[in-house]
């Protein structure tokens, strides 16, 4: 295959908590969705603390959030570390993610509108520039913001930290996949998500939907 490999759920993952701890998880969560941590690699809580200027308080609680949602994974008195998701388990949470936008395009799309389609435009000719560019950041980035523009309307609190909770390992685990998933395919069903969401028409949403759930998560070499 061609096509590099990029993730394919979006959110944007800030819930109620200090504004200390939020900017120690987001700082953690760029790091490691940029490449700069990478799985199995050790953290401290002192170290990261030294280099952020705060406390360890506030990284002890960014890290347990991040260990809630799957991205640190930790044994006691042992390590603390970026979780080593595998293709299986990013297949997994992908299922998981399908099934839970599929709630929040049933929720919001009936209200979503133009304006909505329009900001979703913007980001989807983001992704397309990146694609023809081959700038695996870029589309990584331009696809979660498109994803996240109807996640963000929702308004089920529940329904959004669950999608805060698979979102983020397809992410990671999608930058280590060993073969790459049909970005084309992806953009496809971008497209279609923005008439639908023009039209204010959720099956059609579902439809643009269900184009992303046949795109295979490779779970090795020759898939």
């Amino acid at each position: 295959m061609t096509d590099p490999a990029v993730p394919l759920g979006s959110e944007e993952g800030t819930f109620a908590t200090s504004p200390v701890v939020n900017s120690v998880y987001e700082t953690i969560l760029s790091a490691v969705h940029e490449g700069r941590l990478l799985p199995g690699e050790r953290i401290s809580d002192s170290a990261l603390a030294e280099q952020l200027g705060v406390s360890r308080t506030p990284v002890r609680e960014a890290l347990q959030r991040l260990r809630d949602i799957g991205i640190v994974e930790a044994s006691a008195s042992r390590f603390t570390r970026i979780a080593m998701i595998s293709p299986q388990q990013t297949a997994d949470a992908m299922t998981v993610w399908l099934a839970l936008y599929g709630a929040v395009i049933t929720e919001v799309v009936p209200r979503s509108g133009e304006v909505v389609a329009a900001a979703m435009t913007v980001d989807h000719h983001r992704f397309l520039d990146a694609l023809a560019g081959l700038d695996v950041q870029k589309m990584a980035e331009a696809n979660a913001d498109f994803f996240n523009h109807l996640v963000s309307l929702s308004r089920n609190p529940a329904l959004q930290k669950g999608i805060t909770s698979v979102v983020h390992q397809i992410q990671l685990g999608g930058q280590h996949l060993p073969a790459f998933i049909d970005v084309r395919a992806l953009a496809e069903s971008q497209a279609a998500l923005v008439k639908a969401v023009a039209s204010d028409d959720p099956a059609a949403a579902l439809e643009a939907l269900a184009m992303i759930a046949h795109i295979e998560v490779p779970l090795s070499e020759t898939e």
